[in-house]
C-alpha cells in the first residue's frame, strides 16, 4: 500500500520507543499494536519551518536531541516539543527542501518534504475524519447527512489500510454524497488500547494524522468539524456547527453526544445510521466533539479527537445547541466490540436524520451570516491583531504562558503606578493580599 505522508521508520536494528504505560495496564495484544519504529509521521514544510510530527517520542526523545537533521544536505538546527500522544521536530529552513535526513549513529533516514497547500480548502467547511474498511454506504451516508443538515463542503478522509476497497472507491462515493474529498492513506497500526486510566494513552496515529493534515491542508479552511463515520452532528438551532463555530469569538465549538442503536439486521442486510432510532435509559454521554476555526485565536493549538491540547478551558466551549448520535451499530470492530445491550433496555427515539429534519437544519445562506452594517478599516486590523496575539500566546508552551502572564500583569501595574503614584511593590502587596483574601 503506498503512503500519502512523508513517514519514517527506524531501522530494524536501530532503537526502539518504548511504552511509557506499565505492564499491569496493558491488554493482551498491547505490544503488536504499538507503534515503536515510527520516528515521523509526515513531514510538512510552511512559513519558513518544516514540521516533522512525530508519535510521540518517549526515549526516542535523546536519540533524536543527539543526531543530526539536514534539509537537502544543509544542516537544519532542532527544536522539540513534546504533546501527550505526539512530539513535533521543527527545523529552520527559509526555503523548501526536498529531502530531510536524520543520522544518529549508524542510523541514517530520510523522507521527502511535503509543501502546506491550504489553497484547496480555503474558506471552505471541512470535515476530518478517520476510517478503517467501513462499508462504503456507511461513508456516503456519513457524508451526505454533513453535507445536507450542516453545509459540510469538503472532507479530508485519511485511510487506515483498508482492504476492503480502493482509494478511488472511496473517492466516488464521497463526490457522490456532495463534498469535495481529499483521500489519503496510511498503514501504521490505530495503537494499542489500555486499561484505565490509561485506555488510550497511546493511540499515536490519529493525533498525528489530525495535525499532519492541519499543518498541510487545512489551516485557512472556514471551520474544521472533527468527527468519525459513525457520527452524525445535530444542530438544535437553525445555526449549523460551522456557522456557529465561524461566527463565535474564540473559533471554537464543543458538544456532546449520545449513544443510538439499531436493531441487529437481517443476515445480509446492512445495518445504516437510518436504523439506529434505539437509544439506552441509563448510558452515559458521549466524550464531547469539537468545530474550530483555523484562522482564529486558537488556530495554533495541536488537535487531538475530543480536545484542543495545550487549552486549559475547553471545558468552557461545551455547547447545548449542538449534539451528535453515536451510531452503535455503524462499527466493524476495528476500534470497539458490536454486542448489544440488553433489548430490554432500549426504547424508541427519533432518528438523526428525523430530527434534522423537524429542525428544518439546512444551512442558512452565508450572506445571512455576514455584519450587515460597514466595518471600518482599524476595527478589522484591531481585531485581526486581536486574533494572531491570540493565537501565538495560546501556542506557547506552559512556561512561557505563564511567564507572558507575569510579564502583562507587570506591565499592568506599572502602569497603573505611573498613574497614582504607589509605589510597584505597594501594588503587588495589594495583589497578593487580595489573593489572601
Amino acid at each position: 500500500m503506498s503512503e500519502d505522508f512523508a513517514t519514517c521508520r527506524l531501522d530494524r536494528d536501530a532503537p526502539r520507543r518504548r511504552s511509557r504505560v506499565a505492564p499491569k495496564y496493558r491488554k493482551t495484544g498491547y505490544a503488536e499494536a504499538f507503534d515503536d519504529r515510527t520516528l515521523w509521521f509526515d513531514a510538512i514544510w510552511d512559513k519558513g519551518v518544516v514540521t516533522l510530527v512525530c508519535p510521540r517520542l518517549n526515549n526516542l526523545g535523546s536519540l533524536v536531541r543527539t543526531g543530526t537533521f539536514t534539509l537537502d544536505g544543509r544542516p537544519a538546527p532542532m527544536r522539540l516539543r513534546t504533546f501527550y500522544r505526539h512530539s513535533l521536530t521543527r527545523l529552520k529552513s527559509p526555503t523548501l527542501p526536498q529531502r530531510v535526513t536524520f543520522v544518529a549513529g549508524n542510523t541514517q533516514l530520510e523522507t521527502p518534504v511535503h509543501e502546506a497547500t491550504p489553497e484547496r480548502f480555503r474558506g471552505r467547511n471541512v470535515i476530518v475524519t478517520m476510517s478503517r474498511n467501513n462499508d462504503l454506504v456507511w461513508i456516503e451516508d456519513f457524508a451526505r447527512f454533513h453535507a445536507q443538515t450542516q453545509g459540510a463542503e469538503g472532507i479530508v478522509f485519511v485511510d487506515n489500510g483498508s482492504t476492503d476497497y480502493e482509494v478511488g472507491d472511496l473517492q466516488r462515493v464521497l463526490e457522490r454524497a456532495g463534498l469535495d474529498a481529499l483521500v489519503l492513506r496510511t498503514a501504521l497500526t490505530f495503537g494499542p488500547r489500555g486499561r484505565s486510566p490509561f485506555g488510550n494513552t497511546e493511540l499515536f496515529l490519529q493525533t498525528c494524522a489530525l495535525n499532519a493534515v492541519r499543518l498541510r491542508y487545512l489551516q485557512q479552511a472556514r471551520a474544521v468539524l472533527c468527527c468519525d463515520i459513525d457520527e452524525l452532528v445535530l444542530s438544535r438551532t437553525p445555526a449549523s456547527i460551522f456557522d456557529a463555530t465561524w461566527q463565535s469569538r474564540f473559533g471554537l465549538t464543543r458538544f456532546a453526544g449520545e449513544w443510538r442503536y439499531a436493531p441487529m439486521p437481517v443476515e445480509g442486510d446492512v445495518v445504516r445510521h437510518g436504523d439506529h432510532g434505539l437509544r439506552h435509559l441509563k448510558k452515559s454521554a458521549c466524550p464531547a466533539k469539537w468545530c474550530v476555526r483555523p484562522s482564529g485565536p486558537l488556530g495554533d493549538l495541536q488537535w487531538r479527537p475530543h480536545i484542543l491540547e495545550g487549552f486549559a478551558l475547553n471545558w468552557a466551549f461545551r455547547s447545548s445547541a449542538f449534539t451528535y448520535h453515536h451510531c452503535r451499530q455503524i462499527t466493524t470492530g476495528w476500534k470497539r466490540d458490536i454486542a448489544l445491550p440488553e433489548a430490554s433496555r432500549l426504547v424508541p427515539t427519533p432518528t438523526a436524520r428525523e430530527i434534522a429534519h423537524g429542525m428544518r437544519a439546512a444551512p442558512r445562506p452565508r450572506s445571512a451570516l455576514r455584519p450587515t452594517g460597514p466595518v471600518s478599516v482599524a476595527t478589522t486590523a484591531v481585531r485581526r491583531f486581536g486574533e494572531v496575539a491570540s493565537r501565538r500566546f495560546f501556542g506557547l508552551r506552559p512556561a512561557l504562558k505563564a511567564a507572558s502572564l507575569g510579564l502583562v500583569a507587570f506591565i499592568g501595574l506599572a502602569a497603573e503606578e505611573a498613574i497614582d503614584n504607589d509605589p510597584v511593590s505597594q501594588e503587588i502587596a495589594y495583589l497578593m493580599q487580595g489573593f489572601e483574601n
